[in-house]
Protein backbone atom coordinates (compact mmCIF):
# COMPACT_ATOMS: atom_id res chain seq x y z
CA UNK A 1 0.00 0.00 0.00
CA UNK A 2 1.35 3.40 -0.74
CA UNK A 3 -1.28 5.32 0.82
CA UNK A 4 -2.02 5.29 4.76
CA UNK A 5 -5.36 6.21 4.18
CA UNK A 6 -7.02 3.98 1.80
CA UNK A 7 -10.12 2.51 0.58
CA UNK A 8 -10.22 -1.44 1.01
CA UNK A 9 -12.75 -4.61 1.14
CA UNK A 10 -13.42 -6.01 4.52
CA UNK A 11 -12.51 -9.48 4.47
CA UNK A 12 -15.22 -10.95 6.06
CA UNK A 13 -18.33 -9.58 4.51
CA UNK A 14 -16.89 -7.91 0.82
CA UNK A 15 -17.82 -4.24 1.65
CA UNK A 16 -16.03 -1.51 0.72
CA UNK A 17 -14.01 0.29 4.06
CA UNK A 18 -12.29 2.93 4.73
CA UNK A 19 -9.14 2.62 6.94
CA UNK A 20 -8.70 3.87 10.53
CA UNK A 21 -7.21 7.11 10.35
CA UNK A 22 -3.41 6.60 11.25
CA UNK A 23 -2.16 7.10 14.59
CA UNK A 24 1.20 7.76 13.89
CA UNK A 25 2.80 11.06 12.42
CA UNK A 26 3.72 10.55 8.67
CA UNK A 27 7.08 10.85 7.75
CA UNK A 28 9.26 13.38 6.35
CA UNK A 29 12.55 15.82 6.61
CA UNK A 30 10.93 18.69 8.61
CA UNK A 31 8.28 19.79 10.77
CA UNK A 32 6.47 21.01 8.32
CA UNK A 33 6.68 18.64 5.38
CA UNK A 34 5.44 15.94 7.90
CA UNK A 35 2.70 18.72 9.18
CA UNK A 36 1.71 19.01 5.15
CA UNK A 37 1.76 15.69 4.40
CA UNK A 38 -0.78 15.25 7.67
CA UNK A 39 -2.96 17.69 6.32
CA UNK A 40 -3.15 15.72 2.68
CA UNK A 41 -3.97 12.59 4.73
CA UNK A 42 -6.69 14.17 6.39
CA UNK A 43 -7.56 15.16 2.59
CA UNK A 44 -7.77 11.84 1.49
CA UNK A 45 -9.32 10.54 4.32
CA UNK A 46 -12.24 12.99 4.24
CA UNK A 47 -12.68 12.70 0.64
CA UNK A 48 -12.75 8.51 0.67
CA UNK A 49 -15.50 8.47 3.35
CA UNK A 50 -17.40 11.21 1.39
CA UNK A 51 -17.22 9.16 -1.98
CA UNK A 52 -18.37 5.85 0.00
CA UNK A 53 -21.30 7.20 1.46
CA UNK A 54 -22.50 8.57 -1.74
CA UNK A 55 -21.90 5.64 -3.31
CA UNK A 56 -24.25 3.40 -0.58
CA UNK A 57 -27.34 5.71 -1.64
CA UNK A 58 -29.68 5.00 1.47
CA UNK A 59 -32.41 7.53 1.16
CA UNK A 60 -34.32 6.77 4.49
CA UNK A 61 -32.68 9.39 7.49
CA UNK A 62 -30.66 7.26 9.79
CA UNK A 63 -28.80 8.00 13.20
CA UNK A 64 -25.16 8.51 13.89
CA UNK A 65 -24.45 5.78 16.14
CA UNK A 66 -20.56 6.50 16.18
CA UNK A 67 -21.54 9.45 17.75
CA UNK A 68 -23.88 8.07 20.74
CA UNK A 69 -21.04 8.32 23.43
CA UNK A 70 -18.75 10.54 21.68
CA UNK A 71 -16.79 13.37 23.65
CA UNK A 72 -14.61 15.90 22.30
CA UNK A 73 -12.22 18.90 24.45
CA UNK A 74 -13.71 21.41 22.50
CA UNK A 75 -17.39 22.91 23.98
CA UNK A 76 -18.66 24.75 20.45
CA UNK A 77 -17.36 21.26 18.85
CA UNK A 78 -18.88 19.15 21.77
CA UNK A 79 -22.03 21.06 21.09
CA UNK A 80 -22.30 20.27 17.67
CA UNK A 81 -21.89 16.44 18.64
CA UNK A 82 -24.62 16.90 20.61
CA UNK A 83 -26.97 18.08 17.86
CA UNK A 84 -24.87 14.59 15.81
CA UNK A 85 -26.84 12.68 18.50
CA UNK A 86 -30.15 13.77 18.06
CA UNK A 87 -29.87 14.07 14.23
CA UNK A 88 -31.05 11.44 11.74
CA UNK A 89 -29.42 11.68 8.22
CA UNK A 90 -29.22 9.94 5.15
CA UNK A 91 -26.34 8.34 3.65
CA UNK A 92 -26.16 11.64 1.15
CA UNK A 93 -26.40 13.55 4.14
CA UNK A 94 -24.01 11.77 6.04
CA UNK A 95 -21.47 12.05 3.34
CA UNK A 96 -21.95 16.18 3.31
CA UNK A 97 -21.49 15.96 6.79
CA UNK A 98 -18.06 14.28 7.02
CA UNK A 99 -16.91 16.77 3.71
CA UNK A 100 -17.68 19.62 5.92
CA UNK A 101 -16.33 18.64 9.27
CA UNK A 102 -13.24 16.53 7.41
CA UNK A 103 -12.40 20.46 5.31
CA UNK A 104 -12.51 22.16 8.44
CA UNK A 105 -10.60 19.59 10.09
CA UNK A 106 -7.85 19.71 7.13
CA UNK A 107 -8.27 23.65 7.30
CA UNK A 108 -7.48 24.36 10.86
CA UNK A 109 -4.62 22.10 10.59
CA UNK A 110 -2.96 23.99 7.78
CA UNK A 111 -3.63 27.60 8.73
CA UNK A 112 -1.71 27.05 11.80
CA UNK A 113 1.66 26.00 10.42
CA UNK A 114 3.14 28.94 12.11
CA UNK A 115 2.42 27.81 15.39
CA UNK A 116 3.79 23.91 15.03
CA UNK A 117 5.62 22.76 17.67
CA UNK A 118 9.20 21.40 15.98
CA UNK A 119 9.61 17.83 18.38
CA UNK A 120 5.49 17.67 17.78
CA UNK A 121 4.41 18.87 14.12
CA UNK A 122 1.06 17.73 13.81
CA UNK A 123 0.40 19.62 17.38
CA UNK A 124 0.71 23.55 17.51
CA UNK A 125 1.19 25.81 20.36
CA UNK A 126 -2.62 27.28 20.91
CA UNK A 127 -4.11 25.08 23.10
CA UNK A 128 -7.70 26.35 22.58
CA UNK A 129 -7.15 26.03 18.39
CA UNK A 130 -5.46 22.35 19.51
CA UNK A 131 -8.76 21.47 21.02
CA UNK A 132 -10.41 22.69 17.87
CA UNK A 133 -8.42 20.40 15.37
CA UNK A 134 -8.59 17.13 18.22
CA UNK A 135 -12.22 17.85 18.11
CA UNK A 136 -13.07 18.39 14.65
CA UNK A 137 -10.22 14.89 14.04
CA UNK A 138 -12.34 12.61 16.26
CA UNK A 139 -15.86 13.85 14.88
CA UNK A 140 -14.70 12.70 11.67
CA UNK A 141 -13.09 9.85 12.14
CA UNK A 142 -16.55 9.05 14.02
CA UNK A 143 -18.15 10.24 10.74
CA UNK A 144 -16.18 7.37 8.77
CA UNK A 145 -16.78 4.38 11.37
CA UNK A 146 -20.57 5.09 10.28
CA UNK A 147 -20.32 5.36 7.04
CA UNK A 148 -18.49 2.30 7.21
CA UNK A 149 -21.08 0.33 9.57
CA UNK A 150 -23.64 1.39 6.70
CA UNK A 151 -21.35 0.02 4.31
CA UNK A 152 -21.53 -3.30 6.13
CA UNK A 153 -24.87 -3.27 6.49
CA UNK A 154 -25.96 -2.67 2.90
CA UNK A 155 -23.07 -5.42 2.14
CA UNK A 156 -24.99 -8.23 4.24
CA UNK A 157 -28.46 -7.01 4.56
CA UNK A 158 -28.30 -6.35 8.12
CA UNK A 159 -29.52 -2.84 10.15
CA UNK A 160 -32.98 -1.54 9.61
CA UNK A 161 -35.04 -3.15 7.38
CA UNK A 162 -37.06 -0.05 6.34
CA UNK A 163 -34.25 1.72 4.44
CA UNK A 164 -34.92 2.67 1.33
CA UNK A 165 -31.62 2.09 -1.50
CA UNK A 166 -30.19 -0.29 0.51
CA UNK A 167 -32.23 -3.53 -0.45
Amino acid sequence: MLSRVFRFNDPQTGAPQISDFPDSKPTGDTPLEIRMKHFTEIENFTFLGYTLAHELGGTTPRPIRTVADLQVPDEEFQNFVNTARTATLTDEQLADSVLDVGINWEHFVASNDNELIPDHPLKITDVLMQEKIDSLDIITEAFVREINLRSIEKQTGTGTKTRRGHD
